[in-house]
């Protein structure tokens, strides 16, 4: 079972598709960066912008864009304000767990044997 989920960013008109690690993670957190402590200074208002620049030039480089941090908080700092939220909002959605429901994922594989054992005999 996977912890994160796909996610896609979208940068200067592109569109990156990547899944969030562990790895990643750790090496993001190794930079001095604390996803509470970002979660926790931007519920206050203040969203320490050079490091969700550090973070969101991390998981761009991890979908295979060539963008570094000093580019990433150019943008942050010029874009709108709804931007900038909705990058804040995406850092931190990327590195939470995905949720499941492990009823729903049972009655799904079970629906889905169910229909292949349909299929398998009507041939």
């Amino acid at each position: 079972m996977a912890v994160f989920r796909e996610l896609t960013i979208k940068w200067r008109g592109e569109e990156y598709t990547f899944v969030p690690s562990m790895k990643l993670m750790r090496s993001i957190e190794m930079g001095d960066i604390s996803f509470t402590d970002i979660a926790v200074r931007t519920s206050q208002g203040r969203p320490p912008i050079s490091h969700i620049a550090f973070v969101l030039a991390k998981m761009l480089n991890a979908a295979g864009a060539k963008v570094t941090d000093e580019q990433v908080y150019s943008e942050l700092i010029s874009g709108s304000s709804e931007e900038v939220a909705n990058l804040i909002s995406f850092v931190m959605l990327a590195f939470s767990p995905a949720e499941t429901d492990e009823k729903k994922a049972d009655a799904q594989t079970a629906s889905q044997s169910k229909a292949r054992a349909k299929e398998n005999t009507e041939n």
